[in-house]
Formats: structure tokens, C-alpha cells, sequence
């Protein structure tokens, strides 16, 4: 008895310092792992003269007191590295805008230090709606040098890409019918928080989908998906989406940057995506 008993012990200690290990590097170590994740996109619409141009989108950086500026710095520093045409930032900037106390100008130094050479863009999250924000977000990110897109569409016609911004749609004034705007014959590029509403777009001339919100699941163990995910993104959670579609529709969901609810990234490091855009050769 007494031998079972101690060994009862041992196993829960054991089990005591590997619960603890996970914490830590759930908490310190993983939030830090910052990851470029490269994907392909080809198509036939995107035309010669956007043949290799690079997108770079990041997303759910949720300053706060676990995420800061200082953090960010190494983003904006990865990303001008990467020598982006276009950049988007996906929503949700800061985690809860009435409990942030960190002047917000600094955010938009950070955001005016990332380089592009054919523009930067960005949507609404949810929580740029929640918490305060919905007043200052557009501010914040225009004095960084992002335009705003609010249910809109920007035409890029001198390289046949539309850039099709929609609204957060859980708590903001989204309207995915904004995604019908996209030429037939344009590489139409989607931004959208929210990656479950690709299914409501597929019908459009859409072609490639960004999007966030879902952090990949932040703590990615897909028996918490009923609990972990938030509406509008438990379909979708991350990665790269191909659609049977007469398109060939594509989705890619970010796994985001910082965190919520909990400050803790296990099997979901940070992430910058880097879209390198290729023109199809029709005679292939």
C-alpha cells in the first residue's frame, strides 16, 4: 500500500511540473515565436504586370498590457524585410480600447514605419467595434498610413487587382454583398475579419480571401473548437483554403499576433503571411 501510494505521489508531481512546463512556454516563449508563413497564389487573372508582386497581411495584435509596442517592433521590422507591394492588417488592434492605457499615438508610429510600395489597407474587427474603439480605430490606423476600408472597394486598374474591404460582421455593419463589385476580369483580393463568411461570397468574382479572428484556435486543441472559437470562424480556424468553386476561390486564415482572453499560444505561434501573387500561363 504504502508503495502504491508513493508512487501515486510521484506521478502527481510529475504530472504537477509538466502541467507547469506547458505553462510556461504556453505564456513566455511560444506568444514570442513570431513565424512567417510564405504561401503561392496562382491564377489566370492576375495579369503581368502583378507577377510576383508580394502581399504581406498580419492581424489580432490586441494590445495590451501582454502585447506592446516593443512586441510589434519586431513585426514591423520582419515585415519590411519581406519588401512588400501591398500590406493589410485584418482587425482587431487593440484588445479592449476603454482598459488600454498606453497612448495610442505610439501604435501608429509603428504601424507609419511599415514600408509598401503600392499601398497599405486595412479592415475592422470585432473588438476595433468593442471595448471603445469604434471612434478612434479608423484614426489610429489612417495616422499610421493605412486606408480604412469600410464595406468598399479600391481598384487597382493599372495591375487588374480589386481590393474588396468588408466590415467586421459580428458586432460592425458588414455586408458581404460588397464582394459582388469585383470585376470578372480582375484578380479580386477579399479582405474580411471574419473567415467563415467566405461561404457566403463564393458565388462572386472573388479569388483570394484574408482574413483573422480565430488567433488558430490560440490554444490549438481542435476538442476545444465548440469552446475556443468564436462565431464566424468555427469553420475555417487557419491555414490555406481551396474551393471547388468556378474560381478556384482561395481563403487564408491568419493566426494572428497577440492574444485574448487568456495571454497564452500553444501549437499556434504568431504569424506574418507572406502571398506571393503568380500570373498563370495559359498555354500550360
Amino acid at each position: 500500500m504504502f508503495r502504491f501510494i508513493k508512487s501515486i505521489l510521484r506521478l502527481f508531481v510529475l504530472c504537477i511540473i509538466i502541467g507547469a512546463m506547458i505553462f510556461t512556454y504556453a505564456r513566455y516563449l511560444e506568444p514570442k515565436m513570431l513565424q512567417t508563413k510564405d504561401i503561392m497564389v496562382s491564377s489566370m487573372r492576375i495579369q503581368n504586370q502583378a507577377e510576383d508582386l508580394i502581399v504581406v497581411a498580419f492581424a489580432d495584435t490586441h494590445f495590451s498590457e501582454y502585447y506592446t509596442c516593443e512586441d510589434f517592433e519586431k513585426v514591423v521590422k520582419q515585415i519590411n524585410q519581406l519588401q512588400p507591394d501591398l500590406v493589410f492588417f485584418l482587425g482587431d488592434l487593440i484588445d479592449n480600447y476603454d482598459t488600454y492605457n498606453v497612448d495610442t499615438e505610439e501604435i501608429s508610429k509603428q504601424l507609419s514605419l511599415i514600408q509598401a510600395t503600392m499601398g497599405k489597407f486595412a479592415i475592422f474587427g470585432n473588438h476595433d467595434y468593442g471595448g471603445g474603439s469604434e471612434h478612434y480605430y479608423e484614426t489610429i490606423m489612417n495616422e499610421g498610413g493605412f486606408q480604412v476600408l469600410i464595406n468598399e472597394y479600391y481598384g487597382m486598374d493599372d495591375y487588374g487587382i480589386g481590393i474588396i474591404g468588408i466590415d467586421d460582421m459580428l458586432i460592425g455593419y458588414g455586408n458581404s454583398e460588397i464582394a459582388s463589385y469585383g470585376r470578372s476580369d480582375y484578380f479580386n483580393l477579399v479582405l474580411c475579419h471574419e473567415p467563415d463568411v467566405i461561404d457566403e461570397i463564393l458565388d462572386y468574382n472573388v479569388d483570394l480571401m484574408l482574413s483573422g479572428h480565430t488567433h488558430g484556435r490560440q490554444v490549438d486543441f481542435k476538442i476545444f473548437d465548440d469552446y475556443i472559437l468564436p462565431p464566424y470562424g468555427q469553420k475555417y480556424p487557419k491555414g490555406h483554403y481551396t474551393f471547388d468553386n468556378e474560381r478556384g476561390t482561395q481563403l487564408y486564415v491568419n493566426s494572428g499576433l497577440g492574444t485574448t482572453q487568456l495571454p497564452l499560444r500553444f501549437l499556434s505561434p504568431p504569424e506574418i503571411t507572406h502571398v506571393i501573387l503568380q500570373s498563370e500561363n495559359n498555354e500550360s
